[in-house]
């Protein structure tokens, strides 16, 4: 069984030549049962479907190596001093379990996961 840890650390091994950069994670008790939150730090400069992509094909990876997923929700910053917010997206437990179940395809995983994006739309200036 891999833990949520051991998929935290997965995901931190094997995007960093990608360009992403995991910086810290924490686990939240919920009435559904747990979400995994996941800050990471991108060189792409927003949130990119790329980065997306492997996060994902990890989180499979993962999966198909013996987690029990749950649901996890990621938060996207700038590479550099400031550390821009970028914005944030999710992947549900049930998702990651129709898609091995054949249920769903590869397209409406897909579909789903990025459908969950939000972009920060702040004001460069104005307070965060």
């Amino acid at each position: 069984m891999v833990s949520n840890a051991e998929v935290v650390d997965r995901l931190e091994r094997r995007l960093m030549s990608l360009g992403v950069y995991v910086e810290r994670h924490a686990r939240e008790s919920t009435d559904d049962g747990e979400t995994l939150h996941v800050e990471y730090e991108t060189a792409a400069g927003g949130l990119d479907s790329g980065d997306i992509g492997n996060v994902c094909t990890e989180l499979v990876d993962a999966h198909g190596d013996g987690w029990e997923p749950v649901d996890c929700h990621f938060w996207a910053f700038a590479t550099g001093g400031a550390g821009q917010f970028l914005g944030d997206w999710e992947v549900r437990a049930g998702w990651l379990h129709a898609l091995e179940r054949g249920d769903i395809s590869e397209t409406d995983f897909s579909t789903l996961v990025l459908s969950t994006r939000r972009r920060d739309e702040s004001p460069e200036d104005g307070p965060r």
